[in-house]
């Protein structure tokens, strides 16, 4: 949800500014400080602020953004976590800057009770577990990229309800996980969620660093729609390279798939530069539901989308400059009918922890 940007914007300023201070202050404070016993939980606050620059011709977006996330241990079955999130949008169109909107929502805000090792519940608001993008991609530190696929628009939703997952050895060389969810419909500010259930599942062959997935959901109420999907992930061995992709079918809202590969610079040599630096390509298609199959309860979610069959081609570079500190370009081609786009990106990343 969007608000004007008043207090908010200086609340906001003021915490992406000032977190890194504490950050240092707290590391510097932590050699007289008591320490925990060993093996014992303690409490964690950690999170990203980000500074993001998208041009385009004629239009400048200025994107800083603040995520802190609290994980609260109790006990060793019970692990409380919460992300929010606040971002500001600023947009200079043909020579003058719209207005400033703040940004803020609950990404999660969730207790995890380990039933078994093999088998957690979950109960609050979540992330939808469906393919890979959402749970584990999506946050501006992790990301390779920082211009979200196609697909994002339609699996990019918070659920509040209750969830089951774990996972389990099936033989020394094969894993599988599983999730299965449900989520009520609210209109709560900061924590909006549709009403929907589904499940994930994967094979993780970890000798071959490998893990194929499938996903289901159904999202009722007045943007009803089914959607199916797949998720691949390689980390290569004998070269510093990591290849992910999705597909996503859907008869009310289209099908969509992203390939994506991160190449680390660091089997060129040992030279700071390269190894620090990473390179990225990212391949992505759209296709557009037919006008019989595609609702008018799903309008809202269309809007989001392309209007038209679409093809992106997106490549970038993270150079580290350290392990919390990252600096990122990227260039994407958006060709479509008579609607062609070219965008740059430029941006830095900043990672905090406390303790």
């Amino acid at each position: 949800m969007s608000y004007p940007c008043r207090n908010s914007c200086t609340v906001f300023l003021f915490l992406v500014l000032f977190t890194p201070i504490v950050s240092t202050l707290h590391a510097q404070a932590l050699p007289d400080a008591p320490s925990a016993a060993e093996g014992s939980p303690i409490p964690v606050i950690t999170g990203f602020m980000s500074y993001q620059t998208n041009l385009s011709p004629g239009t400048v977006d200025l994107n800083p953004e603040f995520d802190p996330t609290v994980l609260l241990p109790i006990g060793s079955k019970l692990l409380i976590q919460s992300e929010l999130d606040m971002s500001l949008d600023v947009t200079r169109d043909s020579g003058r800057w719209g207005p400033a909107y703040v940004d803020k929502s609950i990404e999660y805000l969730q207790a995890d009770y380990f039933v078994h090792p093999n088998l957690a519940l979950v109960a609050g608001r979540y992330m939808i577990p469906f393919g890979i993008y959402r749970e584990r991609m999506h946050p501006l530190w992790i990301r390779n990229l920082q211009a979200e696929p196609i697909s994002f628009t339609l699996n990019a939703t918070s659920g509040n309800g209750a969830m089951l997952r774990g996972a389990a050895h099936l033989t020394p060389s094969v894993n599988v996980t599983y999730a299965g969810y449900y989520s009520a419909a609210s209109t709560l500010k900061l924590m909006q969620a549709d009403r929907q259930g589904g499940f994930r599942g994967s094979v993780l062959l970890p000798n071959r660093r490998m893990e194929v997935g499938v996903s289901y959901n159904r999202t009722t109420g007045s943007g009803a729609h089914n959607m199916l999907g797949t998720d691949f992930t390689w980390n290569l061995k004998r070269l510093p390279l990591d290849i992910r992709s999705e597909t996503l079918f859907s008869k009310e809202a289209g099908n969509t798939y992203w390939v994506e590969g991160a190449y680390r610079l660091s089997k060129l040599g040992t030279n700071p530069l390269l190894r620090n630096t990473q390179l990225i390509f990212r391949q992505e298609q759209y296709w557009m539901p037919s006008a019989s199959t595609s609702t008018s309860a799903m309008s809202g979610t269309m809007g989001s989308l392309p209007d038209t069959n679409t093809k992106r081609s997106t490549a970038g570079m993270t150079y580290y400059l350290n392990p919390n500190l990252r600096l990122n370009a990227a260039y994407q081609g958006n060709y479509a009918t008579s609607e062609n786009s070219h965008t740059w990106n430029m941006g830095l990343t900043y990672r905090f922890a406390i303790p």
